[in-house]
Parts: structure tokens; sequence; C-alpha cells
């Protein structure tokens, strides 16, 4: 795990020759474990650089931003001494002593984050995750939901009962009727990165970071200041601490019955009809901005089988699809990724989706289906199953392609549907069996010259261009059609089952009763 500047500084400052001004100091984790410098023409990236003396190479150099150099005072140069990367160390500091301090400093973050991975993995409780991150900031730490009902705390807090306020109803209840009103506590709401509050408001200054589900907040990541001081160098571990927080928080937390419903929870739901009461879905669906009066669609994902259905690659791409398509959540549901938007909460239009995706798309090797848009929330399950249907369909009859919308798969739908229950040569028209029948026999065209007629709309100019004969072989033609299949092109009714009929039999199935299609 890479450290920050004024992580590193604030644990050697005893042993630098001049006082620190933090806020000077940047705070971002950026620095990979020290190095001792030896005779070296550049220098290394994002590193802490531990030195006796510099080669005339470097000293010619300004030091990177992203470097740390750590020196004793008779190097002095004029470019080290204007350098803000440049710290001088004591007389009596001991290189080797400095460094093996720094190795120690970084075992206890890499030890942290590498338990923190563990027990994500294990699907083990947020307050596993709480305790073990006690010892980096020596502080209690609590989650607390966006109703300010406790979820989690560190386990310390039971152990000294010093600390026990932090967690007492009456407190709790105080501070809460406090921060209703408070203009500093109503502001936080929105922040998206640790913030501190102040100590008027609990009785403690806090370390605060907040957590959304679906741009919504739901949770606060707190750190009581109660045992020892908190500094700025200490926001981007919550934030980390927070993203695994949150993975938990969206692996585990099923709660349909109480204060919040997950919005993928809520959709799964819907399209597997275990919700079917749509007040109850209006009511939870608008809780995170989705309305009646929004438009929606719908795309199912599937992923390349040289991918798979790892957890870990589906997950990454559930949340990059929420990253990269405002308005939406993404989830897995039966070996696929389901993404519902909101296109009212995006640019109402699903070419204006379909363009900001495509490449993604296809440089992942992902293929999607995706539904019409529809008006309201009554749709949203007939949304999926569109979807559905159109990446199963468009990936049979139309492989080559990325992006399948229903609408280019429709009559290829339609057509299946019509096969349920019969074979296809008892669903279409015997008309046009006949005429394949005798184009097999004699060697003629008929079939396709009936079929190229429908298509010009009965032009017979335009059909003999087409089929690159003379306009009177064409009317021959008609004739013995005539005379085979006896077809009145006065019937409306009739030329549009000769039309669907063509599409039955251009669907390549086989000549037997056809499953049913997708449910």
């Amino acid at each position: 795990m890479r450290l920050s500047p004024a992580i590193v500084l604030r644990e050697i400052q005893q042993q630098l020759l001049f006082p620190l001004h933090f806020s000077q100091i940047s705070t971002s984790l950026t620095l990979k474990r020290p190095v001792f410098l030896a005779d070296q023409t550049q220098w290394p990236e994002n590193t802490i650089c531990i030195a006796e003396g510099l080669s005339s190479s470097l000293l010619t150099k300004r030091i990177p931003k992203s470097c740390l150099l750590l020196i004793h005072s008779e190097t002095v140069t004029k470019t080290l001494a204007n350098s803000r990367q440049c710290f001088f160390l004591k007389e009596d500091c001991s290189l080797p002593g400095l460094f093996n301090q720094l190795q120690e400093l970084f075992n206890l973050y890499d030890e942290w984050d590498d338990t923190l991975q563990k027990l994500f993995n294990r699907e083990d409780t947020l307050q596993s995750l709480l305790d073990a991150s006690y010892p980096v900031f020596k502080n209690p730490l609590v989650l607390r939901r966006a109703d300010f009902l406790i979820q989690a705390y560190s386990g310390i807090i039971d152990e000294k009962p010093e600390l026990n306020p932090i967690i007492n109803p009456v407190n709790s209840y105080e501070t809460i009727t406090l921060s209703k009103t408070d203009p500093v506590f109503l502001e936080s709401l929105e922040k998206k990165h640790a913030y501190f509050l102040p100590e008027y408001l609990s009785g403690s200054r806090e370390l605060c970071c907040n957590l959304f589900d679906h741009g919504v907040y739901s949770h606060r990541l707190i750190v009581s200041e109660s045992l020892s001081e908190l500094n700025e160098e200490h926001f981007p571990l919550l934030e980390h601490l927070a993203e695994y927080v949150h993975l938990l928080l969206h692996r585990t937390e099923r709660n349909p019955q109480g204060d919040t419903y997950p919005l993928e929870e809520l959709l799964t739901d819907i399209i597997t009809q275990k919700l079917t009461d749509y007040t109850m879905i209006h009511t939870a669906l608008s809780e995170y901005g989705w309305y009646s009066s929004h438009s929606y669609c719908c795309m199912t994902i599937k992923m390349s089988s040289s991918m798979g259905i790892q957890n870990a690659t589906s997950n990454y791409l559930c949340r990059h699809f929420e990253e990269i398509i405002p308005g939406s959540c993404s989830f897995r549901h039966e070996g696929a990724i389901i993404v519902f938007v909101n296109l009212s909460r995006y640019d109402n239009t699903v070419d204006g989706l379909l363009n900001n995706t495509i490449m993604f798309l296809r440089d992942s090797f992902l293929k999607t289906g995706i539904s019409n848009p529809v008006s309201g929330i009554l749709d949203l399950r007939y949304c999926y199953i569109q979807a559905k249907l159109a990446l199963e369909y468009g990936g049979k009859y139309q492989p080559f392609r990325w992006v399948h919308k229903f609408d280019d798969i429709t009559i290829q739908y339609f057509m299946e549907c019509c096969l349920k229950e019969l074979p296809v040569h008892m669903a279409c028209s015997s008309r046009l069996l006949v005429l394949k029948e005798h184009d097999r026999l004699h060697n003629s065209d008929y079939y396709n010259t009936l079929k190229v007629y429908l298509q010009s709309h009965l032009n017979a100019v335009q059909a003999s261009k087409r089929l690159f004969i003379h306009r009177s072989t064409f009317l021959y033609r008609l004739e013995k059609i005539q005379e085979l299949i006896n077809v009145n092109f006065e019937d409306s009714e009739l030329l549009f089952f000769l039309a669907i009929s063509y599409h039955i039999l251009e669907l390549d199935i086989p000549d037997s009763v056809s499953g049913s299609g997708p449910q």
C-alpha cells in the first residue's frame, strides 16, 4: 500500500532538522517504500529516497514532485534548499535506523490493507473491518445509517467504558436533534470526500466519510477523536476503508422490510415478479429519484466466454457501467449483467446511450441487448424481457454485431412465436411450398420472383429490374405463378400472410416443432 508524504513525515518528524508545516504537505497516497540512493542518473518515481550524498548528475536535476528526499544537511545546494520535496535530517540521525523505521511503517499499512481484503473476500462482518482499522486510526470507528441508526462500531467501545457515550442512545438523540438544524452538518451530507465535523455536534471532533447508494446518501463512516489526535493525512485512509465498507454493504445488505430497499434488489424483485405492488414500487423508486414521469430502458450484457462470470470481473463491470452511465443501476442476474437506465437523468435517448458505451462494449468483448425506451415504471419488467430477447435473438441471427436493439429482432421474434406448436411447413403458406417444389423439379425461379414482386409493392417494372429480367419475361413468370397457386393480389390479408411466410421460411429453422422462446 502506498503512503502519503504527510504520513511519512509525521512519523519521522523528530528526526528532521527543521519543523514541519503540514498544511503545505501532500496527503495523497502516492509514495512507495524507501530506497537508498546510490550512483543514479535519474530520480525514481513515487519513491522515498534516503541519501547520504548525491551524485553530480542528480544534483543538477530538480527533484520530481512525486519523490520525497531525506538527506543530511551537509549536502545543501541551492537546488535542494528550494525544493519542497527535500527534507534535511539531523546530524545524529542514523540512515539505516531511519530506513528500518519507515519499513515498519509500511508494514503496518500493508498488513492493514491485506487484512481488509481477506475480511472482505470471506464476507466477514462490518465490525471486523472497523476493528482491523483501530490500529491505524487509534480511535474508535462507527458506521451510521442515514437515519442515524448505528449499523456497526469498533469493539474497543465495549472494552473502554469512557467511550460508551459514542453509542449511547441519549447522546445520539441529542446529536440528531442538533444536527437536523445545523448548517455545517446539513452541508456535509453532500460531501464526496472525507471531512471533519466540529466537536459541538457530538462531544468530540469526528472524521467522517459519506457513503452513497446510487447517488443517494445512505451511511456515514465516522472516526471519533476520543483517544488520539486526528489529522488531514487520515482523510485518504478513511476513504480507503470506506471503499471496503461500501462494497461489503453492497454485497451483504438485504433489508426489503426495513427502512431501505437497495435499488438493485428492488429492480431484481420487479423483473422476477417478487414485487408486483406498483404503489410500493413507485414509493421505493422515488426515493432514488426514479419517477413515473421519467423514461427508462434496459440493457442485458453477456460477457465473453474467455472472461467468464467471475464475481470480481462482473462486480467491476457493474460498478464501471454505473460510472460511465449516470442515472443507471447495474447488477448481476441469471449469468448476465443487467443495466437499467433512467434516460430522463441521462440524455433521454437510447442512441446517445449507445454512442457513449459502444467503444467500451467492443473493447471489452461484451455483447448487449437493449430494449425500447418506455415511459413510467409500469413496464420495467417488460423492458428487461425486451433486452433479454434482443440479446438472444440478435446473437442467433446477427452474431457479428456487438449491440442488438429489440426493434432489430422483432420480426424474427414474431416468426419464432408462430412456430411454438407447429413445424415450419405447417405454419407458413402452402402456396409458397408449391412454388419451392416446382422450382426444385423444373429449375425455375417462381418462388423468388413472387418474393421480389411483393417486396416491390406489386410494381412489375421495379420487380423486373431487381430480377435483371425483361418486363415481358417477368409478366410471363407471374402468369405461370397464377396458374400454379392462384394468388389474388387484391386480397391484402393473403399478401400479408405470404410476406410472413417468406420470413418464416428464411429463418433457417429445422422443419420440426420449435421449442418455446425466452420467457
